[in-house]
C-alpha cells in the first residue's frame, strides 16, 4: 500500500527534488543576477520594478491556489479509488502547483524586503536582497511551465482511468440467502 502523504513537506518531497531541480531553477538564476544588478546600479525604474513583481507573484499565486481547486475537485471518491487501482498518488499531480505557490510567498516576502531597504543601505545588502527577489520572483513565473504540463498529465491520467470500473475498490453486499418455502 502506497504510503498516505498528510503534510505539505511530505507533498513536496524535497528529498529527491523532484520539483527543484528542473530548468525553471535555472532560469530563475538569471533572474539573480538581475535582482543584483538592478539594486545595485541603483536603477531608476526600480520601485516599478517592484510593483510589477509584486503583481505578477499576486496573479500566479491566484491562478495556482484556482488550479490546484480544480484539480482537487476532480478528485471524488471514485476518482481516487481509480488512482488506487492503477497505482497513481494523487499528490503527486498537486505538487507541482503546491510548490509554485510556496516559492511565491516566498518570493511576496522578498520584493517586501527589497521595497523596505532604503537606497542609502549597504551595497551588499541592497545587492543581496535584490538577488533574492530577482531568483524568487524569475522563479515563481517561471515555474508555470511545469505546472502547466501537470496540467496536461493530468488530463492523460483522466483518460487513463476511463479504463477501470467506477465500482472499483467498492465492497460488495454478501449475497441474500432467500428463505426456503415454509421458512420465517
Amino acid at each position: 500500500m502506497a504510503k498516505q502523504r498528510s503534510s505539505l513537506r511530505d507533498a513536496l518531497d524535497f528529498r529527491l527534488f523532484s520539483e527543484v531541480l528542473k530548468y525553471d531553477l535555472y532560469i530563475a538564476l538569471a533572474g539573480l543576477v538581475g535582482g543584483v544588478l538592478a539594486e545595485v546600479k541603483s536603477i531608476t525604474a526600480l520601485p516599478l520594478l517592484i510593483a510589477v513583481a509584486a503583481g505578477l507573484v499576486g496573479v500566479i499565486i491566484g491562478a495556482v491556489i484556482a488550479g490546484v481547486a480544480v484539480l482537487a475537485a476532480f478528485m471524488d471518491q471514485s476518482f481516487l479509488r481509480k488512482l488506487k487501482a492503477i497505482n497513481r498518488e494523487p499528490v503527486r499531480y498537486l505538487a507541482p502547483f503546491i510548490f509554485t505557490a510556496v516559492i511565491g510567498v516566498i518570493a511576496s516576502l522578498t520584493i517586501l524586503v527589497v521595497a523596505a531597504i532604503p537606497p542609502d543601505a549597504p551595497v551588499w545588502l541592497r545587492g543581496t536582497a535584490g538577488g533574492l527577489a530577482g531568483f524568487f520572483v524569475t522563479w515563481t513565473i517561471t515555474s508555470l511551465l511545469p505546472d502547466l504540463k501537470m496540467l496536461v498529465d493530468f488530463v492523460g491520467l483522466k483518460m487513463d482511468a476511463t479504463d477501470v470500473p467506477d465500482d472499483v475498490g467498492v465492497p460488495q453486499p454478501a449475497p441474500r440467502r432467500l428463505p426456503r418455502k415454509g421458512e420465517g
